[in-house]
């Protein structure tokens, strides 16, 4: 029921964008930055459903360094794409492309860690494999 009203608000809205950017552009701009913060509102009145599924998932056994850089480098990306499609839908393409190449560079070095964690890992697993 919840994709339900996500897609009548988004609709709703880009159809209202859509038609007042003919008469005013500034206008059109506007209702499409209010719908999208009337849609990531709706989505934050979700999240407590993910904080549950997270920590339900650290009570299994993972590990909570592990599972808290996942978490944010799926934080990084959605807001990089949020933050790029927002600079698109000003007419920025520009300021866009370097939005997600920062994006990208931040996701990496939150990532580097874990993947240092299991190069080193796997180093020692083949050491005391090999001869």
């Amino acid at each position: 029921m919840e994709m339900v009203r996500v897609l009548g608000i988004g609709v709703a809205g880009t159809i209202l964008a859509v038609t007042l950017s003919r008469h005013n552009g500034g206008y059109g701009l506007l209702t499409g930055i209010a719908t999208g913060c009337l849609l990531l509102m709706l989505l934050l009145g979700e999240a407590g459903e993910l904080e549950t599924a997270i920590r339900e998932l650290a009570g299994d056994g993972l590990s909570s360094a592990y599972l808290g850089r996942v978490v944010r480098i799926l934080g990084l990306a959605c807001l990089t794409e949020a933050g790029s499609r927002i600079a698109r839908d000003g007419g920025q393409g520009n300021i866009a492309l370097k939005v997600e190449l920062c994006g990208r560079v931040l996701i990496l070095c939150a990532a580097l860690p874990a993947v240092r964690e299991v190069l080193t890992s796997a180093q020692t697993v083949l050491g005391e494999i090999g001869p």
